[in-house]
């Protein structure tokens, strides 16, 4: 018996050494969010500017314990935005499942009912990473000829059309039927562009329902010299109506989100005519009303596979100016990523220093760009207005003419995009430069550890890392590159020649 009881008294001891309690902590700034993600203790699952949601294997005084056995009840948590005033009506339809609220959102236990139809953001078991930039932000300060004449390229009747098709399926909820049609078209329009596509499937357990989504619709636009760095548009192509609930099917969604998903196939149809350094990855997701999800699944499977993204570009809700407004744009992200929205408003200043931008802080709503960002991606939203958006979005009047009154705005947005993106992933300069790989110049070993040896004529060397840093810069012919100072890895060689061509080599440094 006294064994017996030992053999539990160790079981409870154990249990209570490994169980961890899921928490809230308040944050000032950027620094303390960083500390916390430092913090041996904490696995932390979601951030912004205001707190961090994490699990602690030992609570302090400064943690707020929300759940004391974290997903043990459930596999997923919510955010829902949802407003002081109509808080008290909404908690008491899931009372039980609230632990915490405040004047702008609630956070709760496992799948409930969302206050308005894209209010919730589902916080997963898994680790969130600080976003990072990978590279300096480019400084621009002349426009580019080239990427002005993309600019100039945004047709408003493109964008209308791709708006009118996605209106026309008359629902897109993210199991139906229509909603892979949308899907498929999206694809068929990216492989029209020549596109690398990709429909990436991903299932949805959520209050309105679960099955597998109508896949993410991925297109890769490849990279001359750096295939394997990207920089990346999105935008979610499902749809939404409480209507949907009722029985109904109506949910045109013109303004949330077919003008996001224009604006990111006119980009591509724009921008594949032209060559880049850098790829670029046009996206379209489902299921983001139901929690984001579909750029959850995408931007997870990216930070899994240590994808190199340089910034995150998204595209929700462009179609809606309120009346007596001049165009302009709201720029939604958090402080941590910082560089990348000064960037947006860089390139902005230059090609479109008539246009106001402001940083705003949303606390509303969410949308794809939060996926991002939470798995260590420097990634921005472009949004209509945060105090005067689209009234009729999530109704059946979420169609043309009505939610969407504006495409010289859905234009304006489209431009911003494409300025973003061919700025940062770089145009592939051909004019009177011959860049190839070439016979003419060898080097070897390769895989190599610590010297490489050049033959061939050399007027000068650049070696570039996988997230295009020049690393090292040789000003003189040089029949040996001493590498032993690199880290192990793939590296690019651009090798100037005396006539004026460049020729590209790859290597590895062991």
């Amino acid at each position: 018996m006294k064994k017996l009881l030992l053999l539990i008294a160790v079981l409870f001891i154990t249990l209570g050494t490994y169980a961890q309690s899921f928490v809230m902590i308040n944050v000032e700034n950027q620094q303390q969010t960083e500390k916390l993600f430092n913090d041996n203790n904490l696995k932390i699952h979601y951030y912004n500017d205001n707190f961090v949601l994490a699990t602690a294997k030992v609570v302090d005084e400064n943690m707020m314990v929300l759940d004391e056995h974290a997903f043990a009840k459930n596999d997923v948590y919510y955010i829902v935005y949802c407003d002081k005033n109509s808080q008290e009506s909404y908690i008491s339809d899931v009372k039980e499942k609230v632990l915490f609220g405040n004047d702008n959102l609630l956070i709760v236990n496992g799948i409930v009912k969302s206050f308005k139809n894209d209010g919730m953001v589902a916080i997963f078991n898994r680790e969130a990473k600080m976003a990072v930039a990978h590279r300096d932000y480019p400084v621009i300060t002349e426009e580019n000829p080239t990427i002005r004449e993309m600019m100039d390229q945004v047709d408003m009747d493109s964008l209308q059309a791709t708006v009118q098709h996605l209106q026309d399926y008359g629902g897109r909820f993210f199991k139906s039927e229509q909603a892979f049609a949308a899907s498929d078209w999206v694809a068929s329009r990216m492989a029209a562009l020549g596109l690398e596509v990709e429909q990436q499937p991903f299932y949805v357990s959520s209050w309105v329902g679960s099955g597998n989504a109508a896949p993410n619709v991925i297109g890769i636009q490849r990279g001359t010299i750096y295939p394997d760095v990207y920089v990346v548009c999105g935008s979610h192509f499902d749809s939404f109506t409480w209507d949907v609930i009722s029985g109904g099917t109506s949910a045109p969604g013109a303004d949330d989100n077919a003008t996001g998903v224009a604006s990111v196939l006119e980009s591509a149809r724009i921008m594949t005519q032209y060559e880049f350094e850098y790829s670029i990855i046009y996206c379209a997701y489902g299921a983001e009303e139901e929690g984001l999800y579909g750029s959850e699944a995408y931007a997870s499977r990216c930070q899994e596979q240590e994808m190199q993204i340089l910034g995150y570009f998204n595209n929700d809700m462009n179609g809606y100016l309120n009346p007596g407004d001049p165009i302009h744009i709201d720029l939604i992200y958090p402080n941590s990523v910082a560089p990348i929205g000064n960037y947006y408003m860089n390139v902005a200043s230059v090609y479109f220093p008539e246009l106001p931008v402001r940083h705003v802080n949303f606390d509303e709503g969410d949308s794809d760009h939060t996926s991002f960002n939470q798995h260590g991606y420097m990634g921005i939203y472009p949004f209509e207005d945060y105090q005067h958006y689209s009234p009729y979005i999530h109704t059946t009047s979420d169609v043309i003419g009505t939610s969407v009154n504006s495409f010289e705005m859905g234009q304006q947005y489209c431009r911003m995009n494409i300025g973003c993106l061919a700025e940062l992933a770089t145009l592939y300069d051909t004019s009177g430069v011959l860049e190839v790989e070439s016979d003419d110049v060898e080097i070897y070993p390769n895989p190599a550890n610590d010297v490489i040896t050049i033959k061939g004529e050399v007027a000068s060397i650049e070696i570039y890392d996988l997230v295009g840093k020049c690393v090292k810069t040789v000003w003189k012919n040089m029949e040996e590159i001493r590498i032993s100072d690199l880290s192990s890895g793939l590296y690019m060689m651009r090798i100037f020649t005396p006539n004026g061509n460049i020729v590209t080599k790859r290597f590895i440094k062991q």
